[in-house]
């Protein structure tokens, strides 16, 4: 369990870099015609982007061919929003509303129920 974990850290670190670095250069392109897509798509931090969320697929897959779905989506999912929100919150200053703060517990929450019940079952 312990490498499917390590997997997951992997996907969700991979996909939440590739996502924010999009972000990034999204700052910058608005993308109103089909140039600035093309120029997207050309732009070495695009590819860079890309290859990061190639690579964070390629983790989860691992990660699933070596547990069971019903434990990997759902911490998986958990910890890419919990990265997401922290890359946010420090990255681009997105704010949290106080139902933001409770829903984060909650997955927090689901997360220690969902590995204890897997290592219980193991």
């Amino acid at each position: 369990m312990q490498l499917t974990i390590f997997y997951i850290l992997i996907y969700a670190t991979f996909n939440v870099c590739g996502a924010a670095i999009v972000k990034l250069q999204l700052k910058h392109i608005k993308l109103a015609g089909w140039q600035d897509w093309v120029s997207l798509f050309f732009n070495g931090h695009f590819v860079v982007a890309a290859l990061f969320i190639i690579f964070s697929a390629l983790a989860m897959f691992k990660a699933l061919s070596g547990s069971q779905f019903s434990f990997v989506i759902p911490i998986a999912t958990g910890i890419n929003f919990l990265l997401t929100v922290v890359v946010g919150y420090y990255l681009f200053q997105d704010r949290l509303s106080f139902g933001s703060y409770v829903g984060l517990l909650f997955i927090i929450a689901g997360i220690l129920i969902l590995s204890l019940n897997n290592q219980a079952q193991a």
